[in-house]
């Protein structure tokens, strides 16, 4: 098994000595497709580790992802982190494709880039500022009561 570019070994793709798995989209398949096999649930090794967490903010920090999406994932030109809304989905698996790939209108691709574990550790970093809901929150940060008008 090698580990070159684009190497086709099998069942693994390996990408600059990292290994890629491909994540599952079951919204986009045509319904009575077939599905051969089961795909394999994506955990990060680094969810809930402190000190990946910590290096994930200096990484958030150096490769400037705060330009966009603010202090802390507060939201700017990109979105926000912190709200727990997430555009195209906040599975780890989720946010790993979409700093990997990048998304439409902004957000550049990291993938080839950067090495697979800094983008499992923004990861972990990106996911852990997610840790309530802000929408019913005022500004000094007290919790409202909706109503319905």
């Amino acid at each position: 098994m090698t580990s070159a570019v684009g190497t086709d070994t099998g069942s693994n793709y390996f990408v600059a000595g990292d290994s890629l798995r491909l994540i599952e989209h079951p919204e986009i398949l045509p319904a009575g497709f077939p599905l051969q096999i089961k795909p394999l649930p994506i955990k990060n090794r680094y969810e809930g580790d402190k000190g990946a967490i910590a290096n994930g903010a200096k990484l958030f920090v150096g490769y400037n992802c705060l330009d966009c999406h603010g202090a802390d994932g507060s939201g700017a030109m990109g979105p926000s982190f912190q709200d727990g809304r997430w555009h195209f989905g906040g599975s780890p698996g989720d946010v790993f494709e979409s700093i990997y790939q990048g998304r439409p209108d902004g957000m550049p691709a990291w993938g080839g880039r950067i090495s697979n574990e800094q983008i499992w550790i923004l990861t972990a970093y990106v996911r852990s500022l997610s840790s309530k809901d802000l929408s019913t929150e005022n500004f000094t940060g007290k919790t409202v009561e909706r109503t319905g008008h």
